[in-house]
This record gives C-alpha cells, sequence and structure tokens, in this order.
C-alpha cells in the first residue's frame, strides 16, 4: 500500500522572502536580524520586531526532531540545527520518505506559520505568499512525484487569493494552506470569502486549515495579563482549525460548495466524537439559527477530514465511532513536536482496527483529501 504524509514542513532559508519578494516589499518582508552589540536575534515584519518568543527557541523547536526523544528540552534543544544548508536539499527529504517507507509527503510551511499572526496589509501578505510559492515549487520540481508542497494563501484579500490560487494550480499545486486564524474577528463563513472556496472548488484543490501562532489564538483571553510561555500557546492553538471549520460549516459553506474538500491539520483527532455529538444534538433544535441545512455528520461525511497524530490513543476510538474514511495521519517533521518512526507508531496505535481501515489512515484517506 501507499502510505502518505499528511503534515509535513519545511524548514525555510531565512533569508527566503527577501531573495524571492517583489523589490516593492523586500524592506518590509520578514527577516531575521542581529544585533551588533548583543548578537541578539529578532525578526521582523514590516519593518517592525514581531512580537514572537525567543527567537532561538524557536528555531531550535522548529528544527528540533527527535531530540525529545534524546531525552532533551526546548532549553536544551540544538540551537544551530536550523541554519544547516540541508533542510533545503529535497533529496535528503526523499531519503527520510524511504526510510520511513512513506509514498509521499505533503509540506507546509514554518516561518509562515509565524508571519500570518503579524500582517495585516493584505498587499503584504500576498507578497510573501507568492515568494514563499514560487520557492517551495522551485525546490521541489525534481521530486514533484512525492513532495506536494501546501500553497500558503491569504484570505485578507480574496480576490488576491483567487488570483494566486490560479496560479499555483499551473504549477501543479493539489493543496492550499489557509492558517486557522480569524481576520478581523470574522467566520470564515461569510460571503466575502466565498471567491476563495468557489476557486478552491474549481481548480480541485484542498484547503488545509493549520494551526499558527497568532494573538487572538483560542484560549489567549486569559493571559492577557502575562505571557504564558511556549507551552500554553502549543496546547491551545491546536482548537483553532476546530473553530475554523466549525464556523465554516455553521455559515453555509458547505451547503453553497457541495465539493469542496477541507482538513483540519495538526489539531488531532480526539475531539471528533464530542464535536460530532454535540453539533447534531444542537442542530436538532437550533438548527434555523444557523445556515446549516443538514447534521454536522453529514458535512463530515462528505467535505470534512482530519489530520491526526501517530501516537494519538483516542484514534482508534474516533475511527471506530465516526468511520475510517475521514482521518490521516502526518509526521510533523521535522518540527520537535513530530513523531520519530510515524508509520510504525500509527499502526501500533491502530492495531485494534481491520487492517483495511489503517491502510485507509495510511494513505488512502490522505491520496484521496490531497488528491495525489
Amino acid at each position: 500500500m501507499r502510505v502518505i504524509d499528511g503534515d509535513a514542513h519545511f524548514l525555510e532559508p531565512l533569508d527566503l522572502f527577501q531573495r524571492y519578494i517583489d523589490p516593492t516589499y523586500r524592506e518590509q518582508a520578514m527577516q531575521i536580524e542581529t544585533d551588533r552589540v548583543s548578537g541578539e536575534k529578532k525578526f521582523l515584519v514590516n519593518e517592525k520586531p514581531m512580537q514572537i518568543f525567543d527567537v532561538e527557541q524557536f528555531l531550535s523547536a522548529v528544527a528540533g526532531y527527535g531530540q525529545k526523544e534524546q531525552g532533551k528540552d526546548l532549553n536544551s534543544f540544538d540551537r544551530y540545527h536550523y541554519y544547516s544548508t540541508e533542510w533545503s536539499d529535497m533529496g535528503q527529504r526523499v531519503q527520510f520518505l524511504d526510510d520511513e517507507q512513506m509514498a509521499s509527503q505533503v509540506i507546509y510551511p514554518t516561518l509562515g506559520l509565524f508571519w500570518e499572526g503579524e500582517v495585516e496589509d493584505p498587499y503584504l501578505a500576498d507578497a510573501h505568499c507568492r515568494a514563499y510559492n514560487t520557492w517551495t515549487f522551485e525546490v521541489c520540481h525534481s521530486h514533484k512525484d512525492r513532495l506536494y508542497p501546501a500553497a500558503h494563501i491569504s484570505l485578507r484579500d480574496p480576490q488576491l487569493a483567487v488570483r494566486e490560487m490560479e496560479r499555483v494550480a499551473k504549477l501543479g499545486c493539489r493543496t492550499i494552506f489557509v492558517a486557522a486564524a480569524p481576520i478581523d474577528g470574522k467566520s470564515f463563513g461569510l460571503p466575502e470569502y466565498d471567491p476563495v472556496w468557489a476557486a478552491a472548488q474549481d481548480l480541485d484543490l484542498s484547503i488545509g486549515l493549520h494551526l499558527v501562532g497568532h494573538k487572538n489564538y483560542a484560549g489567549s483571553e486569559w493571559f492577557r495579563d502575562r505571557d504564558p510561555g511556549f507551552m500554553y500557546l502549543t496546547m491551545s492553538i491546536i482548537q483553532d482549525p476546530r473553530h475554523a471549520v466549525t464556523a465554516m460549516m455553521y455559515d453555509g459553506v458547505f451547503e453553497r460548495f457541495p465539493k469542496l474538500r477541507v482538513a483540519t491539520i495538526e489539531a488531532m483527532v480526539g475531539w471528533i466524537g464530542e464535536w460530532l455529538e454535540r453539533v447534531d444534538y444542537r442542530y436538532q433544535y437550533m438548527g434555523h439559527t444557523s445556515q446549516m441545512k443538514r447534521p454536522a455528520s453529514e458535512y463530515f461525511a462528505r467535505n470534512i477530514w482530519v489530520n491526526g497524530d501517530p501516537e494519538e490513543k483516542m484514534f482508534p476510538l474516533m475511527v471506530q465511532f465516526a468511520g475510517d474514511d475521514r482521518f490521516f495521519i502526518g509526521s510533523d517533521y521535522p518540527h520537535a513536536e513530530g513523531f520519530v518512526d510515524p508509520v510504525q507508531k500509527a499502526r501500533d496505535v491502530l492495531s485494534s482496527l481491520p487492517t483495511e481501515s489503517v491502510d485507509k489512515i495510511l494513505g488512502t484517506n490522505a491520496a484521496t483529501f490531497y488528491g495525489i
């Protein structure tokens, strides 16, 4: 069978945006700056310091694959691993797939998970997306039968988003990454975003709602008085993709675009059982207050997929409850929170399920969602 890694990440060169962005936006592009006196590093975007945790800590965390398994913690991760040029060598990434007995991999950004929460100007956001997307399809060109970049699309201006979706579709794009963060407090189900969902449906592009860092993340209201730290942030933002897909469903996106394929990425699977039961129950007597025309379970069976972690103990229970057609796994390679030996770990955790179900979760479902 064909095993697919449905959630991995690039570690982009730190000068990517300065090299690839339109010259008009070069000074405003996300970049790293080192203080000449203290040696302290900081990220800038739009010529302002980004409100991000310790830069070196961030760089070590996103390049720390396998280090927690060695008994290290965030303070002792290798802080120079990110700077290796090997991350731009897609031949080595393919070797990782061979070692893990994976046929292909869908790859999301890393830097894009953080500038999304800092950029408000739609034209600057679009410029970042175009720069990143150009680089990703360029760097994967020699391995396009195995490496599938998720094109970064910003929703800040739907018309610009559609234009970029049309461009990347011509480059062979199969899926787009949309940050699971509301823009100006707006549901993704508002009619103003319909051109994006229409384009995705017409271009046969699936949509990966991936968590990102942003100041209004789920749970942030509890810590407005101080920074709770990296652990609380990472624990909380996994809820954002769940809220995003719920808002889309609630506001009728899947009624207006019945062929749309949307997945929550890096948000685990354990919530699905409670979510389906809760929404279906409320729909029985409150459905008229939404734009839904059918229970959540029907939209789930038609439009929604869920990316899970290979080690989730709740995984087989969710499959038994909700069926085996809508779940797939991801390694999160090469982030520290990723999973070493992901295929074997998934097989172990899913061992109580029929072989046919395991095969779907390891490959078939991702192939269907991503169109690969």
